[in-house]
């Protein structure tokens, strides 16, 4: 890979032509420094996302046991679990369950939220029945928009066994997976704009009664949801209540 010399290591005018007519990339060292970071934190992102997969399905009896209280309870409704459920299919590639924008430079995500995966796993299309009895729940699917044929695999709380499951609507389960994971993207956009209204309002109020000074902005009147959640926690604590309530 060719790199921009600097300093004492100053190429000419005539080389540096030359090396980009030759179609060698103008890389400098700290952008390979960056990229190879960059390909770190991804790779570990990936072996977490594995780890936080295998805990979800491990626990999955444990998850739909409790799934009105987490429906019910912002902390663990809101838990991200982008890394749950799979899909995609030909000429759509792969539906990913996480959105990245880039606001004014700052980058952001919003993740398919724990609630919405058990609301979308209460759809029919998402149920299979498994030969223990149970009930078991479809965790990745592949098909095309245009045969709208399909394969998915399913997981079963109770035995844990993995279930093929053929011929389904394809367009069923992208869009009930679309569904799910847009109305997340709004609640995240809407929640925010409401946080930074108040903190006008707050902010004009102090203001108007001489508490702020001039200098002082809404953005330090900003407030979030408190201390988030992440699925170790919500996990521990689900199993502590089942502990004490079976104690008692």
């Amino acid at each position: 890979m060719a790199t921009i010399h600097s300093d004492n290591n100053r190429e000419s005018f005539v080389d540096f032509c030359k090396r980009e007519a030759d179609g060698l990339k103008l890389v400098s060292d700290e952008m390979q420094q960056e990229k190879r970071e960059q390909d770190e934190l991804n790779a570990l992102q990936k072996s977490r996302s594995e780890r936080k997969c295998a805990l979800l399905y491990n626990n999955l009896d444990l998850i739909l046991r409790h799934r009105d209280e987490i429906i019910a309870t912002p902390r663990y409704a809101n838990i991200d679990v982008q890394y749950a459920i799979k899909g995609g299919g030909l000429y759509v590639g792969h539906l990913s369950a996480v959105r990245h924008f880039n606001f004014a430079g700052t980058l952001v995500s919003i993740g398919l939220k724990l609630s919405s995966l058990l609301e979308i796993w209460d759809n029919e299309q998402f149920k299979v029945e498994c030969e223990c009895g149970d009930t078991a729940v479809i965790r990745s699917f592949s098909g095309s928009p245009l045969s709208g044929g399909s394969m998915a695999t399913g997981v079963c709380p109770k035995c844990k066994r993995e279930i093929l499951v053929k011929n389904r609507s394809f367009g069923g389960y992208c869009g009930l997976m679309c569904i799910g994971h847009e109305r997340d993207i709004e609640k995240v956009v809407k929640s925010i704009i409401a946080k930074w209204t108040l903190a006008e309002v707050a902010y004009e109020k102090n203001a108007a009664e001489g508490k702020d000074a001039k200098w002082r902005k809404a953005g330090l009147k900003l407030r979030d949801d408190g201390e988030p959640c992440n699925l170790e926690t919500m996990i521990n604590e689900l199993k502590l209540k089942e502990f004490q309530l079976a104690s008692r």
